[in-house]
């Protein structure tokens, strides 16, 4: 501020005159900035923590799931063993040889009951069944993924490939040494 100028002389500065002050805003008893300064600091903590945090819980979550598979695992191999365990009995392996492999034992006749009505399918039926769908690829693709539709192993159709014996090399005729006799 300039000073006034009053009849070529400076007119003298009120010193000790103060204007009135206007009231400071507060938040929360604090000064307008000390609380932004303060929402910073928080703002500033609240991200710092957020990752570790969501991080915590994906672990923890990530570990309910874990161990639920692992019991699940240890029940299964729990299972196993009940099963491994049944199967060396020999009354077992008898009954599982009879019913999949339809062994007899010694002095038994055995028997296959076919009931009526109950038949395999018909030619036809097996030629719609075999009909292509679509390209020769995509039904080689199904047959190699899609599973069979029976569960007891194919029984080979052919016979097995009879033993061939290689015959004897003929034997290499032995050269003679060159020249007459020596003496």
């Amino acid at each position: 501020m300039r000073d006034a100028v009053v009849g070529g002389k400076a007119a003298p500065r009120r010193v000790g005159v103060r204007r009135p002050k206007m009231p400071e805003r507060t938040f929360l008893g604090l000064s307008t900035g000390r609380a932004v300064i303060l929402g910073v600091v928080v703002c500033a903590l609240a991200l710092t923590l957020a990752v570790p945090l969501r991080t915590y819980f994906s672990q923890r979550s990530e570990l309910e799931s874990v161990l639920a598979e692992r019991q699940a695992l240890q029940n299964d191999v729990d299972d196993l063993r009940t099963q491994k365990s049944q199967l060396d009995e020999p009354s077992r392996i008898a009954a599982d040889a009879r019913e999949r492999l339809r062994f007899v034992m010694p002095g038994e006749t055995p028997y296959q009951v076919q009931l009526p009505g109950d038949y395999g399918k018909t030619l036809e039926e097996l030629a719609t069944d075999s009909a292509p769908t679509g390209p020769w690829y995509t039904d080689l693709w199904n047959t190699a993924v899609q599973p069979q539709g029976s569960n007891e192993p194919a029984e080979p159709t052919s016979a097995p490939m009879p033993v061939v014996q290689p015959e004897p090399a003929p034997a290499v005729p032995v050269p003679e040494p060159e020249g007459g006799p020596v003496g």
